[in-house]
């Protein structure tokens, strides 16, 4: 666990509550848990210059070898100090960069001088000194997982090798969102710069406007992984593991000039929270904006399972995805093929998705976890799911679609497994 002496923004978290039949309590070492550093929130709208060809380096006016402190550090006739949006992207790097307790005052080119706040220390040396390659990269790093280029404010946790933030998981930030990683301050041997990150389970991509993903308009980051999961392409996964789970990446190979293996990276995770401009909850949505149609609070929201080995119950045990509960699905019986339904009787068109999220534990026997969606009679529309692909121990989003020209009218889970086990669903949108 992270040393809480490094925080810069405490939240107190109370985990005990009472808990619905079947359910056990939350893994915990008492009553409450404090964690206090690293949760942030981002809304840095664009790195400014990275949509285009310069790195922080080159033409903005922000060198390498001269401290943040410094005269010369950052210009006040050029570059970042002389508009708003350079200013924002300051106000980032100084809360990246430098210790909470730290200021720094710049003026802009009509002398106008404005002050910015460290927080989170990744690279105290930059103060009065040079950035070195492991500075640039933690720095960048923590720009990117900062980003949202619609300006949305979305709170954040990360974790990172990096002693200054350290592992552990937060059970209030229960969804692995993306790995971030590169260096933006230069150019790389193709003449791009590198800005890079992979999804994590916990989200399909872009759930929030302007976090990740490739459709979202002016990302200066990319992921060149095939199928997109860090947990699944080859990234190193912390010793550190919070229910069997690692809390994140130390180490993702990426670029599209010289491939190297990126050391220096930050894992963000999320709530799974839909968040007006204003930031207020808005109830009863994810944050990709859908509508909760199953949220499990209190009963079993109707789903059902026809086999006395399985049984279901509303449990907060594994946390949540809205509200405080999940349907806990509990197996006690051996290898197997069970079910579980949803209330017929939907009208759902063709090409509808349907998002559910899985949390599946990291020593369950579970070899697949299937869900599909029934069109009529005995027809019905599955997306097969490995338990290799899951990240278990953690949430993770499985998706099951109606068919072009078919009409869904129930939903389901199916879990093919050797043995006893216990998972949880919750958050089911479409």
């Amino acid at each position: 666990m992270r040393p809480l002496s490094r925080s810069w923004l405490a939240l107190s978290l109370g985990v005990g509550s009472a808990l619905a039949a079947g359910c056990q309590p939350p893994d915990s070492s008492g009553t409450q848990v404090n964690e206090s550093d690293l949760v942030s929130t981002n809304g840095l709208s664009i790195i400014n210059g990275l949509t285009m060809t310069n790195g922080l380096s080159m033409t903005n006016g922000l060198t390498m070898t001269n401290g943040l402190t410094m005269t010369n550090g950052l210009s006040s006739t050029v570059g970042l100090m002389t508009t708003a949006a350079g200013r924002n992207t300051v106000s980032y790097l100084v809360r990246c960069a430098l210790p909470a307790g730290t200021t720094i005052t710049k003026k802009d080119q009509n002398g106008t001088s404005y002050s910015f706040a460290g927080s989170i220390g990744l690279a105290p040396e930059w103060a009065n000194g040079g950035c070195a390659q492991t500075c640039q990269q933690l720095v960048s790093a923590c720009m990117l997982a900062h980003v949202n280029t619609a300006a949305v404010h979305v709170p954040i946790y990360m974790v990172a090798q990096a002693p200054q933030i350290g592992w552990g998981q937060n059970p209030a930030y229960p969804n692995q969102e993306g790995t971030f990683f590169g260096n933006i301050f230069n150019l790389n041997t193709v003449g791009h710069i590198d800005a890079y990150y992979c999804n994590g389970p916990g989200f399909n991509t872009d759930v929030v406007a302007g976090r990740i993903g490739s459709a979202q308009s002016g990302a200066p980051y990319r992921n060149m992984f095939a199928s997109g999961y860090c947990n699944i392409n080859g990234c190193v996964a912390s010793d550190a593991k919070s229910s069997g789970a690692p809390d994140g990446y130390k180490a993702c190979t990426m670029g599209d000039g010289a491939t190297r293996a990126w050391n220096n990276s930050i894992t963000v995770w999320r709530q799974n929270k839909a968040l007006d401009s204003s930031g207020n909850v808005v109830a009863g949505k994810t944050a990709d904006g859908k509508t909760v149609r199953y949220d499990f609070e209190g009963n079993t929201s109707g789903w059902t399972s026809s086999n006395s080995a399985l049984t279901l119950s509303s449990c907060s045990e594994k946390g949540a995805q809205t509200g405080s509960n999940a349907l806990k699905i509990n197996y006690t019986s051996g290898s197997s093929t069970v079910r579980i339904l949803g209330p017929s009787g939907l009208s759902l068109p063709g090409g509808t998705n349907v998002n559910i999220y899985l949390y599946v534990a990291s020593d369950s026997q579970v070899t697949s976890a299937n869900p599909f969606v029934r069109t009529g009679g005995s027809n019905e529309s599955m997306r097969s799911r490995s338990s290799s692909t899951l990240l278990k121990g953690s949430w993770n989003v499985v998706t099951a679609s109606v068919p072009s020209g078919a009409t869904g009218n129930q939903v389901g889970f199916e879990f093919q497994t050797n043995g006893a086990f216990a998972a949880y669903i919750d958050g089911v949108t479409w």
